[in-house]
């Protein structure tokens, strides 16, 4: 346990220094760089400058933001001049929701698939299902995206092309305004899960492919045990190594989630990173970037945590 926190501890220095230089490695500068900047008088380019202490260097930037991060502030935006905190507040629940829900479903139907690959290959449904559910993984985001677009959105005008929720809305009721989210939400949450259910499936499939053969298995089958008791005893025994590596798969899903919500025009934190990129807005980027790496690492710590709790053979690690 002590080894595992120091790993992680070590990741999040890393995270944090990185944090700080990758915004500063990008081309061009807050002043002159970005889309709303670059056509800013000389003079408040000047007062930009000296407000954000950009002309200092680097080591006393970098000083200034860890103070900044211990007494809890991620800064101010460049553009819209407003807290970062209150900015990822407001865009925070939509990424939440979004990746949450996709990421609920994607694991239901990959666990599912993914079993059905391990424990019927022989059967021609599960032949058929698993080529073609691991064939759409393979395909990128975006791609996906855009044929959702055309296809329910273009063509059959079943679901809303882009966009959180209904413009000028009006006086909705709480129930009518769930809807109305649930409806916007659901083109780039199935294309979160198009593209998480194979990965899901693939963990599955091959955490529990070699089980079958295992010697406890054979011997539960030599007492008569049959159906649920011995899935039981498979899901058991595959959990463990399933749930560490869910947790790696989480930052790819994070990552997957801010180019759908950019194709899509989600006002969730992954659209909000690309306008703070666009516009060079330093403290914007590395507050968003460092609430969802820290989040992702945590998310991480716990669930291999709790593949150690339920492994007891790697609870030392």
């Amino acid at each position: 346990m002590t080894l595992r926190v120091l790993r992680y501890a070590g990741i999040a220095a890393l995270v944090l220094g990185l944090n700080f230089l990758l915004p500063r490695w990008l081309p061009g500068s807050p002043v002159a760089g970005g889309d709303q900047s670059a056509a800013l008088p000389v003079a408040a380019q000047r007062v930009l400058r000296d407000t954000y202490h950009l002309d200092d260097p680097l080591w006393r930037q970098f000083t200034r933001y860890l103070t900044d991060l211990a007494h809890g502030h991620l800064g101010w935006s460049m553009t819209s001049h407003r807290a970062v905190g209150t900015v990822l507040a407001e865009r925070m629940p939509w990424t939440l929701g979004l990746v949450g829900g996709a990421v609920l479903v994607a694991a239901a139907l990959g666990g599912t698939v993914g079993w059905l690959a391990a424990t019927r290959r022989t059967r021609r449904g599960a032949r058929l299902l698993a080529p073609v559910v691991f064939g759409i993984g393979a395909m990128p985001e975006f791609l996906l995206g855009m044929l959702l677009i055309v296809g329910l959105a273009s063509r059959l005008h079943v679901f809303p092309p882009g966009g959180g929720q209904t413009p000028f809305l009006d006086a909705p009721g709480i129930l009518q305004r769930f809807l109305d989210l649930a409806w916007h939400a659901v083109l780039p949450g199935l294309t979160l899960v198009l593209v998480l259910t194979p990965v899901f499936a693939l963990l599955v499939r091959n955490a529990i492919s070699p089980l079958l053969r295992a010697p406890f298995l054979i011997a539960a089958r030599a007492r008569g045990s049959s159906g649920w008791r011995l899935a039981w005893h498979v899901w058991r025994n595959a959990l463990p190594p399933v749930v560490t590596l869910v947790g790696l798969r989480l930052a790819a899903a994070v990552a997957g989630a801010a180019v759908v919500e950019r194709l899509f025009a989600y006002p969730g934190v992954g659209w909000l990173l690309f306008e703070a990129a666009s516009s060079r807005d330093y403290p914007l980027m590395q507050g968003i970037v460092l609430v969802s790496s820290l989040a992702v690492l945590m998310m991480n710590f716990l669930l291999d945590t709790l593949g150690g709790w339920l492994d007891p053979r790697g609870a030392t690690s």
